[in-house]
């Protein structure tokens, strides 16, 4: 008996106390759009963790981090005592989220997002789960006003050009957006037209292919490109000089997460796009 009752204490000890039910919240956010959208929901007293996608704002560097979304472990989100986490579609494994329900986590799993309707409904359902409808309705009025400028911009668009969306590049090697992406949702959304349809997803794209491609712009995510927005070096990879984006220097760096997160950011980073598509002579 007095082994048994040992076990049971170390189990106790080794085993994170979870909150009572009218406890504050304690929130775990797992997928960038969505800590930007507490940050923007002014919310963010209530977040104790974020996952490694989480870079932006700076502020939550400070907060401890749980690992990369997709490759998560139940034990680092629970040593932070959560009430509930508050995750993307996509994160995972599915093992770790079972954990984290059977340790009495709330666990909130979101639709992906690639419109703005989309944007404009996780904004609403995370102020709803945060006690922040009326800090939601405000940031999704002025999100709505943006769209709406961003959908007449486009309309009145004498062409729309063809855009290659390169998630990184170097050393000779593109990972570029096909059809089914966020990528190319965001393309579409800008205005214009993504000239890899040849597949789905996100995959290698030779230099040849790119040629082929012939792209009149070349979006680059910033973060992920050889000199860190240095048009020269994305200009000097091979093939990107014989395109007609290359020869007339059309070379557009955003950042990913902004665009392609389809969070609060979205909306002001699509109609940065947009005016540079726009710019685009036939």
């Amino acid at each position: 008996m007095r082994k048994y009752l040992a076990m049971l204490l170390l189990f106790a000890a080794c085993t994170p106390s979870m909150p009572a039910a009218d406890a504050p919240q304690r929130v775990v956010s797992l997928g960038g759009d969505i800590t930007e959208t507490i940050y923007a929901l002014e919310a963010q007293g209530k977040l104790v963790g974020v996952d490694s996608t989480s870079e932006w704002p700076d502020a939550a560097h400070k907060l401890p981090n749980v690992g990369y979304v997709r490759q998560l472990n139940a034990e680092g989100i629970l040593a932070l005592r959560p009430t509930e986490v508050i995750a993307t579609h996509d994160a995972g494994p599915a093992a770790v989220l079972e954990q984290l329900r059977g340790a009495g986590v709330t666990l909130h799993l979101l639709p992906a997002s690639r419109a703005p309707q989309d944007v404009l409904a996780k904004v609403s359902e995370v102020g709803q789960l945060l006690g922040a409808d009326a800090q939601a309705q405000s940031l999704n009025s002025r999100l709505t006003h943006t769209y709406a400028d961003l959908h007449a911009r486009v309309a009145a668009m004498q062409q729309h050009p063809r855009v290659v969306f390169l998630l990184s590049a170097g050393a000779g090697q593109f990972l570029a957006a096909g059809r089914d992406t966020a990528a190319d949702a965001a393309i579409a959304l800008a205005g214009g037209s993504n000239a890899v349809q040849a597949y789905s997803g996100y995959k290698p794209l030779s230099a040849e292919a790119l040629v082929a491609a012939a792209p009149q712009v070349l979006v680059v995510m910033s973060e992920r490109s050889d000199g860190s927005g240095d048009s020269a070096a994305v200009l000097a990879l091979p093939g990107v000089a014989q395109t007609p984006a290359g020869k007339h220097r059309q070379i557009v760096f955003v950042d990913g997460q902004a665009l392609l997160g389809f969070g609060p950011r979205n909306a002001q980073s699509e109609l940065t796009l947009q005016s540079r598509l726009a710019a685009v002579q036939p």
